[in-house]
């Protein structure tokens, strides 16, 4: 790539074998695993083959962020890289059901650790102004195996068998960790300022958690509710602490941010799950018909991801953010003119591509908001974060539409997805509206109550720190907290100085009416005696920066 040094187009290369590998896996086991359940007598197990999976990539994720965090993404790169090659070995020896189900969970574990520490590589190894023609590149790699996978994988099957699908692959793996070490060497370890936000029981809980929602989603009984409830409740306390500060509640900037990335994958992996069951059951299309506008959904995905690479795409996130929502909302909600048998099959081809390039726009803009708003020292957390309801925003979008599916009937599907889709294009609508919380506004990065959420979590921090006698680490944070401090202070100042109209040049703060200084400094948050307070009163911080500074969220 242009103005990348040798180096980085070393480290980018190794990048995109890594997700292609990962690519070529997911692909080629959708191909596969009728063949292999009915091989192993397994097929009252199909589906799980798949759930194992993913919620083995959410403990991977989630141990992976907090690793990556505290010592640096290699390790947690590499032995994904390990975890994924003994799981495609342990599948491709795989003598029953039950053990290819391990097989799989290790490869999920893999999958997970390995996709949250390429986000940190991106973070450490490239400058920010090059991370958006990363995503792209990063996001190119599901190209070829989505055009050539399929038939590649079947070809396989049939001439060597399905085990040599998964021996086949993890020589790549393999040749993947060996590229990538020595570009490993210099991209940094971690910060004794990170502290594990959910543990390895949490993760699991998580996972359980989401296994009861997926298993309610797919019963039309008496026990769907309580299975539900119960989902719900296992996993709510390790998703609140797996997600930044304010999440829930949609605070501006990094917590909108990840959940916007949920919001995307509920709309569109909602509709392309059950797009080839439409064209099969409505059109009668042929398998090899069916997936076509899944190969050009990715060719559009890829143009997208593409296209917010440009140079100067990149500053207007907001825009780009918008503009993949719109895009994605329209196509998925026109997936409604396939219910009619007098509409040709083929309309869901440009259709189809239309919405991956959508994908390709909002997705990898996510991606680079998110290193950008994360502190170093959570770029591994913050990343498991924004896998974790990618993944959630999937099982959310597919067991909506199946519970549709599955209420009308297999006779009225095309009655159901008359529902579904306007639902699911409602959702990614949704996404236009808060993409603004996503995007601070100018000087809104120093907001108090950020603030306030980062003097807890620092709190949480130096708690851990001293159970374990870190007195390095605890100095360090408590460094980040004044720092903190102050630009909240300078940040106060500067939204009264707008507000107020008047120009101070240079940080001179000029001739000003004394009368309209303590009423601005009031309404800044201030006590009018040149100090800044919360709404309780309690010092903040006193606008000179050399004063010492009060203290808020625990210092």
């Amino acid at each position: 790539m242009d103005g990348m040094h040798q180096r980085e187009r070393l480290t980018l290369t190794a990048l995109v074998l890594v997700i292609t590998v990962v690519a070529v896996e997911a692909i080629s086991v959708a191909t596969t695993m009728p063949t292999v359940a009915k091989s192993l007598h397994g097929l009252n197990l199909f589906g799980w083959s798949f759930t194992a999976y993913l919620l083995a990539d959410i403990v991977g994720m989630i141990d992976a962020g907090a690793r990556a965090d505290r010592q640096g993404p290699r390790v947690p790169l590499i032995g994904g890289l390990i975890l994924f090659a003994s799981g495609l070995l342990v599948d491709g020896l795989a003598p029953s059901m039950p053990v290819f189900m391990l097989g799989r969970s290790l490869q999920g574990l893999g999958g997970g650790s390995m996709i949250v520490s390429v986000y940190v590589v991106v973070a450490r190894a490239f400058p920010e102004h090059r991370r958006p023609r990363v995503f792209a590149a990063i996001s190119g790699a599901w190209v070829v195996p989505s055009m050539i996978g399929p038939a590649l994988a079947g070809v396989v099957t049939d001439t060597l068998g399905w085990r040599w699908v998964f021996l086949g692959i993890a020589p790549l793996a393999v040749l993947g960790a060996s590229l990538l070490l020595p570009m490993l060497r210099d991209v940094g370890g971690g910060s004794v300022e990170s502290a594990r936000r959910v543990g390895t029981l949490g993760s699991i809980a998580l996972a359980g958690g989401l296994a009861l929602v997926q298993v309610a989603g797919e019963r039309l009984d008496l026990l769907a509710v309580p299975l539900g409830a119960v989902g719900v409740a296992v996993l709510a306390r390790p998703l609140r602490r797996a997600l930044p500060d304010g999440a829930l509640r949609l605070a501006p900037g990094l917590p909108t941010v990840v959940l916007l990335r949920g919001v995307f994958s509920v709309a569109f992996f909602g509709a392309e799950a059950y797009l080839p069951l439409t064209l099969t059951r409505i059109h009668h299309g042929s398998p090899s018909v069916v997936g076509i506008p899944l190969t050009f959904a990715a060719l559009g995905w890829a143009a997208g991801s593409w296209w917010q690479g440009r140079g100067g795409q990149a500053d207007h996130p907001l825009a780009l953010m918008r503009t993949g929502f719109a895009v994605v909302s329209v196509a998925v909600a026109a997936l409604v003119v396939l219910t009619s048998t007098e509409v040709s099959l083929w309309f869901a081809v440009p259709l189809w591509a239309i919405s991956g390039a959508g994908m390709g726009l909002g997705y990898p803009t996510i991606s680079v908001l998110l290193l950008r708003l994360s502190p170093p020292a959570e770029h591994g957390a913050n990343s498991a974060a924004l896998q974790i309801c990618d993944v959630i925003g999937g099982i959310v979008g597919v067991a909506a539409a199946a519970t549709l599916v599955a209420a009308a009937g297999p006779a009225h599907l095309a009655h159901a997805m008359r529902i579904a889709n306007p639902l699911l294009a409602l959702i990614a609508l949704l996404g236009v509206v808060l993409a603004k919380r996503a995007v601070p506004s100018s000087g809104s990065a120093a907001d108090p109550d950020d603030a306030a959420d980062a003097g807890r979590r620092d709190a949480g921090r130096r708690r851990a720190l001293r159970r374990v006698g870190d007195l390095e680490g605890q100095q360090a944070l408590r460094a980040v907290a004044d720092r903190r401090r102050s630009t909240v202070a300078r940040e106060g100042i500067r939204r009264w100085r707008r507000r107020t109209g008047h120009a101070l040049a240079s940080g001179h703060q000029g001739e000003l009416d004394a009368r309209h200084h303590r009423a601005g400094q009031r309404d800044a948050g201030g006590d009018g005696l040149g100090r800044v307070t919360d709404d309780g009163g309690r010092l903040v911080a006193p606008l000179s920066d050399g004063d010492a500074l009060g203290g808020t969220g625990g210092a």
